[in-house]
């Protein structure tokens, strides 16, 4: 397979990775994009990719608003665009072929977890899904996150194989988990990971919920005189949760980020 085919093809989900990658390739002293050898022109190359995508994303989260099918299909042109400059200029290779991998890296870029130094292939999370029986799982949360008036979010936490059912918990767990922050749109240094000490945690008890973003204003520095303010996005990480056996609660899934209204 192809390096250049591990980047997403679907519109949420590129959205989470070039939002992702953008963010961790700058992070790091020296940056990961220096331990990765991309050059300079690289870097810029893909923060391009990044500041042309952001505006089309946000119209097309407003479906009803501004939304239109040439939305769309500019999504999907820029999508193509960043698979050819990513495929042209190896950057999957030069990540790829970076001594010292780590898993962090690897997530980022989709990679097998496997790459990572010291990693082991016969490592897998397990889950306990009754007293009789324990499977292996490594299914995340996919969600549907839908912005509306007064700065709520409508979600609906799917299981990565059933993302056309009704939300629905995977079996075996009875919370979903969310780690929570609202930032100004174009924000540097977003988070990469739930563990960001600028995201709040929070439950839910069902799979499809609203959550009331007003007040979340850790992360929102305070605007000179006369500044317009910009707008504000939420970013989230989900997980399966278990009320009674924290230790066994599934892995993060995440970036994924919306719009407020």
């Amino acid at each position: 397979m192809s390096e250049h085919t591990l980047i997403p093809r679907t519109i949420k989900e590129f959205n989470t990775y070039i939002t992702q990658s953008n963010t961790y390739l700058v992070q790091g002293a020296p940056t990961n994009a220096s331990r990765f050898n991309w050059t300079a022109a690289d870097l810029s190359g893909w923060q391009a990719i990044l500041a042309k995508w952001n505006p089309k994303f946000q119209t097309y989260s407003d479906k009803k608003g501004s939304y239109t099918t040439d939305t769309r299909n500019d999504l999907m042109g820029i999508i193509n665009s960043a698979v050819s400059f990513a495929k042209t200029n190896k950057l999957i290779e030069l990540v790829r072929a970076t001594v010292g991998l780590t898993a962090l890296d690897c997530s980022t870029f989709r990679l097998p977890a496997t790459l990572a130094t010291g990693s082991s292939s016969l490592h897998q999370p397990t889950v306990v899904v009754s007293k009789e029986k324990t499977v292996i799982t490594v299914e995340g949360v996919y969600p549907k996150l839908i912005p509306e008036l007064g700065g709520f979010v409508h979600i609906k936490a799917y299981s990565e194989k059933e993302q056309v059912k009704r939300p629905r918990k995977l079996a075996g767990f009875d919370l979903v988990e969310y780690a929570v922050g609202v930032f100004y749109s174009g924000t540097a240094n977003l988070p990469v990971h739930a563990e960001d000490p600028r995201l709040t945690i929070g439950h839910s008890t069902k799979a499809n919920f609203v959550l009331l973003t007003v007040g979340m204003n850790n992360n929102l520095p305070a605007l000179s005189a006369g500044a317009v303010e910009t707008v504000k996005i939420a970013v989230f990480f989900f997980r399966w949760a278990k009320s009674k056996h924290p230790n066994l609660d599934g892995p993060w899934s995440g970036p994924f980020s919306t719009p407020l209204h």
